[in-house]
């Protein structure tokens, strides 16, 4: 009798059986390995665009700005909102004399992610434009910042000053007197699939007063 009228032996079928099991599992995990990269990268891009949001929002405030307080801290500039305990960064004053300011820290709240950036200012109309009657709010503009970055080595403006203080924050910043021009770094960290810690950072320069 031929081999091929016996059928398979019960070893060969046990071994057809593993090997199966085995390309199978190869094929999942390789599918699973792709979704979770999936999900890291559309996290990722959310979380970048937010911060380009927080970006623009600072730009903008810069542009309506007249002057920034180089030390953050100088008691002579008061901020219009109660900053608990958090870092101010930018101190904006515009040409009316109000003063918007960027502070970084602890969250107001337990819902926020961990530190937060928060902005003390007037408020926006339905157009876009700063409603000069609304009274100051203080408001969480992102959340989940990075609390111990690296230090800012990359302020590039050639006569540019540190604001004081702020090379340690996750919002950083630098200032050219001369041309009226700021530059500054925001950091952000937040935990991917699996709990692994991600680390993002943008950064973006404004002209006071253009």
């Amino acid at each position: 009798m031929k081999r091929s009228d016996q059928g398979f032996s019960l070893l060969e079928l046990l071994l057809a059986s593993a090997l199966g099991l085995v390309v199978a599992g190869a094929a999942l995990n390789s599918l699973f390995s792709e979704a979770d990269l999936g999900r890291r990268l559309g996290r990722q891009v959310r979380e970048r665009q937010v911060m380009g949001r927080a970006g623009s929002l600072i730009r903008g405030d810069l542009e309506r700005g007249v002057a920034v307080a180089l030390n953050p801290r100088d008691p002579t500039v008061k901020a219009a909102c109660g900053l608990t305990g958090r870092a101010p960064v930018l101190q904006i004053t515009a040409s009316d004399g109000t003063v918007t300011t960027y502070s970084v820290g602890k969250p107001p709240d337990a819902i926020w992610r961990g530190w937060v950036l928060m902005r003390c200012g007037r408020a926006f109309q339905a157009d876009g434009s700063l409603n000069g009657k609304a009274a100051f709010q203080n408001r969480v503009v992102l959340d989940g910042l990075d609390p111990t970055p690296e230090p800012w080595q990359g302020c590039d403006l050639p006569q540019a000053t540190l604001l004081s203080g702020t090379e340690l924050l996750p919002l950083a910043a630098c200032m050219e007197e001369s041309s009226g021009t700021l530059q500054w770094r925001l950091t952000q960290e937040f935990q991917n699939p699996g709990k692994t810690a991600q680390r993002l950072e943008i950064s973006g320069s404004a002209q006071l007063g253009s």
